[in-house]
């Protein structure tokens, strides 16, 4: 199996127990010891006992996203068509925001993020790792009482940023007024998710704050961390 995607085999069960010919015993793909030799994937396949299936794809089958890298259009457009086809395949049964993220683009973040407030199943998020900028903002977009992080997560907020270097004096003034806007929607979702007073939370993001999982949750950017659920 190459290095790379994770792959773990799928294999093809059947009503009775698969029996092997001893004709296969006879081939290159045992030694004189009875072993498997290296050939025994490339044997599988022709053969078609089992099929080798990309991990990512079984977890998303089990309605678990992930959010690892940098949040861009691509991303954001993946994750959004993973949510509408799961969510047209079955709107009742939850699912599950796996998040390791330092942020990325704003726009793509809050297509991500609306998504989320607008497909009918529930969303449970958890943060693990780094969780920084537009990231923070999809963890605490999770369902009320359904967002974790593990013990050890850092989360942090911050305002908005942009590069002004290449616009010239009129259109870098459009562009401040605009960010300004994005800026306060921004604060605006973070309060309506953390219960936390709009002045508050616009305070907090001036710089970038970090927060530790136990911060985080009086924040109320998350409701559990994972190893208070132990004790129930």
């Amino acid at each position: 199996m190459p290095v790379g995607v994770p792959k773990i085999p799928e294999y093809e069960f059947e009503d009775r127990e698969y029996e092997v010919e001893e004709s296969e015993y006879d081939s290159d793909y045992w030694d004189e010891n009875g072993d498997e030799t290296e050939d025994e994937y490339e044997y599988a396949d022709a053969e078609k006992k089992f099929n080798w299936v990309d991990l990512p794809n079984l977890l998303y089958e089990e309605r678990i996203l992930f959010l690892t890298r940098k949040i861009n259009n691509e991303l954001a457009n993946q994750l959004v068509g993973l949510m509408t086809y799961l969510s047209i395949e079955d709107e009742t049964t939850d699912l599950t925001f796996f998040i390791n993220c330092l942020g990325g683009w704003v726009k793509a973040g809050l297509a991500i993020y609306d998504m989320m407030q607008a497909v009918p199943p529930d969303i449970n998020t958890i943060g693990g790792g780094a969780v920084a900028s537009m990231a923070s903002l999809i963890l605490a977009g999770g369902e009320t009482s359904k967002r974790l992080a593990f013990p050890h997560a850092r989360i942090m907020i911050h305002q908005p940023a942009a590069l002004f270097s290449e616009f010239e004096a009129g259109d870098l003034c459009m562009e401040i007024n605009a960010l300004m806007k994005m800026r306060k929607t921004i604060t605006k979702e973070y309060a309506k998710k953390t219960g936390q007073p709009f002045s508050i939370v616009y305070a907090d993001m001036d710089r970038d704050c970090f927060m530790s999982a136990q911060e985080a949750q009086t924040h109320g950017v998350v409701d559990f961390i994972a190893d208070e659920l132990s004790r129930y």
